[in-house]
């Protein structure tokens, strides 16, 4: 998902999450840290303070031992849940840092694994005034060594074109044949339906109007990833969109099935998978030979 050593915007990482629309303005996008689904991104300054902020962190970053200080927000503490999940490993923290504030470029540090910490901890704001927040040191891995293998960039790049295709040419795929693209008010809404903490990549309805279809390309994320990310969505739209006599059901789309897919697949059984194949040719010219530019 991420290089270690290699530089990101908050941008940048919010097109990873979000393709083609970005992470939400403002809110916690535009402060030291944000939580998207089972990952924290934590964007901190060394040695400055943030540039629209008053408070003036710690953090560290000890590059031989590959050891992170880090500070949460004001008054922060471990009895609260986003430290508690991080403590219990649900909540996987990716660390970004930069050294000068002016820079919008962070670079990404890798997955911090937690080591310990410290509760009341003393800092003091630019005028000098104290705030208390909570501590926390991480030993700091390569992603890879913490999370699973994801596919191939190629794969991955591939996938995120699906979604735009599928869209485009809904009416020759045999999904058409019983679902539409979800409207609203006469809109195709679809595409990057919101849905809480995120956007799903499409959603759709049978023609009846009794079934919605949450669509999930896999776009190198784990299996497991994508099935927990597809059944959280499946819950938001039964809460907040379906009424009582409308089914919620869930469609997997990816270049090749898995072990881990299928196992998954099987406890979940109102989520179905289809493999996409292409087909690409050499077409020669008229005469056989093959065309090159050689002036």
């Amino acid at each position: 998902m991420f290089k270690k050593g290699s530089k990101y915007s908050r941008k940048q990482v919010g097109e990873i999450f979000y393709p083609g629309v970005g992470h939400p303005k403002g809110g916690d996008w535009a402060t030291g840290y944000v939580r998207v689904e089972d990952k924290l991104l934590v964007f901190m300054n060394i040695g400055v303070p943030g540039r629209h902020s008053e408070y003036d962190y710690d953090n560290r970053y000890d590059e031989t031992n590959e050891t992170i200080v880090w500070y949460g927000k004001p008054n922060r503490h471990s009895g609260q849940p986003t430290f508690q999940k991080i403590f219990s490993g649900e909540l996987i923290p990716h660390f970004f840092a930069r050294w000068d504030s002016s820079n919008i470029q962070f670079t990404y540090l890798g997955v911090g694994n937690y080591i310990s910490h410290e509760d009341g901890h003393k800092l003091k704001k630019e005028d000098g005034e104290e705030f208390e927040t909570i501590q926390v040191k991480f030993h700091c891995n390569d992603a890879n060594e913490i999370l699973p293998v994801v596919e191939e960039e190629s794969v991955f790049a591939l996938e995120k074109h699906m979604e735009d295709f599928l869209v485009k040419n809904w009416a020759i795929t045999s999904l058409a044949k019983k679902y539409d693209i979800y409207e609203e008010e006469g809109v195709k809404v679809g595409k990057q339906y919101p849905a809480g903490t995120g956007h799903m990549d499409i959603l759709a309805i049978s023609k009846d109007k009794t079934e919605f279809l949450v669509i999930e390309l896999k776009k190198g994320r784990t299996s497991d990833e994508t099935v927990g990310q597809t059944l959280r969505y499946m819950g938001y739209i039964q809460e907040d969109l379906a009424n009582d006599n409308q089914e919620v059901k869930g469609c997997i789309i990816a270049l090749d099935n898995d072990k881990k897919l299928e196992y998954a697949l099987k406890a979940s059984p109102d989520i179905s998978f289809m493999r996409y194949e292409i087909n690409f040719k050499l077409i020669p010219t008229a005469n056989g030979e093959i065309w090159s530019n050689n002036g």
